[in-house]
């Protein structure tokens, strides 16, 4: 019994090509060949990166202004974030990348719609979906976990609130 091999497809190895430098058959488990879904994010980053220059070109040849472009440009490369964190499983993430897109295309149109010229119904939307971004997502959505950014002024090496700073109390005299 204990001689049996196992059936757990994770645990057979399959032996691949040979090694370049010893010149033999070396065996790689399964699980290393597995598909990633960060590998397919990362694969899609330049293309995403195209679309969204072609979208900024067309839409700033179109309308005659380079705001718009740069609107379409950002709105392009965000919801290609948005699309890399679904297929990366962060669906939170996804909805939290999602909303200045969203946000900042509706926002053009409906200052576009109120009578405001091209361009700066561009540049308000683009202030305002950040506006929109962050109230909606500290309204709907869970705290985002910030996994070792450097975003707490703690990290920096600032005290905090909770930090004992030490310091010595000095009399100055009085002239």
């Amino acid at each position: 019994m204990a001689k049996t091999p196992s059936l757990n497809a994770s645990s057979l190895d399959v032996p691949i090509a040979e090694s370049w430098h010893s010149g033999r058959i070396e065996a790689v488990n399964e699980r290393a060949l597995a598909f990633r879904p960060w590998l397919l994010g990362a694969l899609l980053r330049p293309a995403l990166f195209g679309v969204a220059v072609a979208a900024a070109v067309l839409a700033g040849e179109r309308s005659g202004s380079f705001f718009v472009g740069l609107l379409a440009f950002l709105v392009a490369s965000g919801a290609g974030r948005a699309l890399r964190r679904v297929l990366s499983g962060r669906f939170v993430d996804a909805v939290y990348e999602a909303l200045w897109p969203a946000a900042a295309t509706g926002l053009a149109v409906l200052f576009t719609k109120l009578g405001l010229v091209e361009w700066a119904s561009a540049i308000v939307a683009i202030v305002a979906a950040g506006i929109a971004k962050n109230t909606l997502a500290a309204a709907f959505l869970p705290p985002r976990v910030t996994r070792g950014r450097w975003t707490r002024v703690e990290q920096w090496g600032v005290p905090g609130l909770d930090d004992v700073v030490e310091a010595r109390w000095t009399k100055r005299e009085e002239r």
